[in-house]
C-alpha cells in the first residue's frame, strides 16, 4: 500500500489562513458592490420613467433583483437584473454585473423568438453600430465572459454571424468597463443603462 501524499500549504497560503483580514476585506468589498447597485437601481427606475421605454410584457415599476454568489467559473459576483423577465417562455432583462478579478458590465439578454420578432433585432443590429457595444455569437446565452469566443465588437460581425443571430433564440449584447475604473463604474452604468433603453425608446 502506497503512502499518502502529505497536503501541505505554500508559504503564500499559510499566510492567508492564518489571517481574516482578507475575508473581511473581501466582505466589505461585496458590500460596497451591492450598495452601489442598491444605487443603480434607484437611478435606473428614474431613467425608466423619463425615457418611458416601450418593453412588450415589463412594467418599468417592478423592484428588480440583486443577487450574490461565489462561484462564476470560481470567482465571486454581484448582479443586478433590472428590468427584468424570466420564464420559461421569454427572458428580457439588462444585467449590471461586478465579477472579482475580471469586470464590471451590463448587457441586455432577449431570448424569445415572440420579443425578438416584435422588437426587429435586424434594426437594432443597424442602430447599434458604432456604439462599441459586444455582441454574443455563443450558443451558451449564460456565458459572460468577454472571450472572443463569446462576444466580440459589434461593428466587427459579418454577414455569417449576423445570419446567425437572426435566427438564433437570444440575443445580447455587452459593454465592459475594468475593475481599476472603479470610480468610473457609476457613470458608466447610467450612461449605458440609457443607451439600452433608448432602443425601446425610439
Amino acid at each position: 500500500m502506497s503512502a499518502k501524499a502529505k497536503i501541505s500549504l505554500s508559504q503564500f497560503e499559510s499566510e492567508l489562513v492564518n489571517s481574516a483580514d482578507w475575508i473581511f476585506t473581501k466582505q466589505n468589498i461585496i458590500n460596497k458592490v451591492g450598495t452601489l447597485f442598491g444605487e443603480m437601481l434607484h437611478e435606473y427606475k428614474q431613467i425608466s420613467l423619463i425615457e418611458s421605454p416601450v418593453i412588450p410584457g415589463l412594467d418599468p415599476a417592478q423592484n428588480g433583483k440583486i443577487s450574490k454568489g461565489e462561484n462564476y467559473k470560481g470567482l465571486p459576483y454581484v448582479m443586478l437584473d433590472y428590468p427584468a423577465l424570466f420564464s420559461k417562455e421569454a427572458i428580457f432583462a439588462i444585467r449590471s454585473m461586478f465579477w472579482w478579478g475580471n469586470f464590471f458590465s451590463i448587457t441586455l439578454h432577449i431570448s424569445s423568438q415572440n420579443l425578438l420578432k416584435d422588437l426587429c433585432i435586424a434594426d437594432l443590429l443597424i442602430h447599434l453600430q458604432g456604439s462599441d457595444f459586444f455582441i454574443c455569437i455563443n450558443d451558451n446565452e449564460w456565458d459572460h465572459s468577454f472571450d472572443r469566443l463569446n462576444y466580440i465588437p459589434i461593428d466587427e460581425i459579418d454577414s455569417v454571424q449576423i445570419k446567425k443571430i437572426l435566427s438564433g433564440p437570444f440575443f445580447k449584447i455587452s459593454k465592459r468597463i475594468e475593475l481599476s475604473r472603479w470610480n468610473e463604474a457609476e457613470d458608466f452604468f447610467q450612461k449605458n443603462f440609457r443607451e439600452i433603453i433608448s432602443l425601446f425608446s425610439r
